[in-house]
């Protein structure tokens, strides 16, 4: 099939990534903790619980997520900790979650969204570029209008002293330098189907959406700018905090020289551990090396049309407008010793995550107008080799706690291979998971009526 040069350029993508997320929010809280060493931790029984969060001024000190609090202090003695509210008898992120929401809020002013997670977001910004790229006059586009963006790829070196003057510049300079670059290549904005000058569009309009999004919420942001999502993704991340970087097309052959097979979106499980055994390829660029025939032979037609053009930077999945969660879940973890070895411990755990899962059902009915209709519960069991995972679902009849909790443990108890005489669960219950799914618009009736009515 014959393509056309702009094959894969055709979208202007960018992935919103919340800097320090949670970190931030608790700043906002409590603004005595900007600028300081800081984290964020849930539950403070064992060595002052576990950090979830970390501040770009705590990595400088070598503090990690996953590590206990206590070990932090003694790389950071100054270290701040935040705590994680706690309700139901389980971490409660409710303060979290209502700050995202008020981020996505804003970000939607600006174009599609779909909320990929708590603190990230992509935007499909194609309409909103063109619609821009129609209204301005024929100008070159300014580094000033971008003052926190760098370009994958540039500056170019040409020569060996290029590289070496390159070097001895500090961050900024290069940033602007290879900016400059990059902007005095585009063509004049009168050449609206230039994908280079749609990107550098793309990243004006992303520059404004961070500017909107610090001064109405508080909070910075970084992003990727490319011409797809697994692009802007890996754009997202080359450059932060708080900063953004565009990604051309022209740029991706070098940048996946190197780049691990993991390290890219949904190739990061066992498809990618199945490519890079199968094909002996370490970096995604070096699947360009195989044919889309040869990729289809080991992979399947399909997978093997995604990864051909995957490798050459091109990808369709396209951004869905969604600026709610498809889920709303709740879990808890229960290791070691604090497993959950009775029915009355698990009847008693359930009852308090259905609490939870009602109070924010309840919330997202009374404010989205929606009302889930699948009830997932899962399970992990404790195992001397390895644990196992089970999920089982059912109709979810209604947002009463006491139903939810009575109907999750009916569609488990099969799992449980203890005598029915006895008490004792077996294996031990190392993990808990509640959420609803399965959304459809709600009957005005079923709510006090009001919220879909003028």
């Amino acid at each position: 099939m014959e393509q056309s040069m702009d094959y894969g350029k055709e979208r202007v993508v960018a992935l919103v990534d919340m800097d320090c997320f949670y970190v931030q929010v608790e700043q906002r809280i409590n603004p005595e903790l900007k600028n300081k060493p800081c984290v964020v931790a849930q539950y403070k029984t064992w060595k002052g619980g576990g950090i979830i969060a970390v501040s770009y001024e705590a990595r400088a000190h070598g503090v990690t997520r996953n590590m206990w609090a206590d070990d932090a202090k003694k790389l950071c003695p100054d270290l701040q900790v935040a705590r994680v509210r706690e309700s139901h008898g389980k971490a409660d992120l409710t303060h979290y979650r209502d700050a995202s929401v008020e981020v996505i809020e804003v970000m939607s002013r600006f174009a599609v969204i779909e909320r990929a997670s708590i603190d990230e977001a992509y935007m499909d910004l194609s309409a909103s570029v063109k619609q821009r790229l129609r209204s301005i006059e024929d100008v070159q586009i300014e580094p000033h209008l971008l003052t926190s963006t760098f370009v994958q790829g540039y500056p170019q070196a040409t020569t060996s002293q290029d590289k070496t003057e390159d070097a001895m510049l500090d961050n900024d300079a290069v940033r602007l330098k290879g900016l400059g670059q990059w902007l005095a290549s585009l063509p004049p904005t009168t050449q609206m189907d230039s994908a280079d000058l749609q990107l550098a569009v793309g990243a004006i309009i992303v520059e404004e959406m961070r500017a909107a999004v610090e001064q109405c919420t508080g909070f910075q942001c970084s992003a990727g700018i490319s011409h797809n999502k697994v692009l802007a993704k890996l754009a997202c991340g080359l450059n932060k905090p708080n900063r953004q970087t565009v990604l051309p097309l022209s740029s991706v052959t070098q940048l996946f020289s190197s780049l691990p097979i993991s390290k890219i979106r949904n190739l990061g499980g066992k498809l990618g551990a199945s490519i890079t055994e199968t094909m002996e390829v370490e970096n995604i660029g070096e699947l360009a090396k195989f044919t889309q025939g040869q990729l289809a032979q080991h992979f399947g037609v399909k997978t093997g049309q995604w990864l051909y053009d995957l490798c050459r930077g091109i990808e369709f999945e396209p951004v869905k407008p969604r600026q709610l969660p498809k889920s709303i879940g709740c879990s808890k973890n229960f290791p070691g010793k604090t497993s959950l070895a009775t029915k009355d411990q698990v009847q008693h755990w359930l009852e308090q995550l259905a609490l939870e899962l009602e109070e924010r059902l309840i919330k997202d009915r009374d404010m989205n107008g929606r009302v889930a209709k699948l009830l997932t519960v899962g399970v992990r069991l404790a195992g001397e080799t390895k644990p196992s995972s089970y999920s089982r679902c059912c109709a979810l009849a209604r947002y009463e706690a006491s139903k939810i909790s009575t109907d999750s443990y009916a569609i488990i108890k099969s799992l449980n291979c203890a005598g029915n005489h006895q008490q004792a669960w077996s294996p031990p219950l190392t993990l808990l998971h509640l959420s609803a799914s399965k959304f459809s618009d709600a009957p005005t009736a079923s709510y006090g009526g009001g919220f879909l009515s003028e």
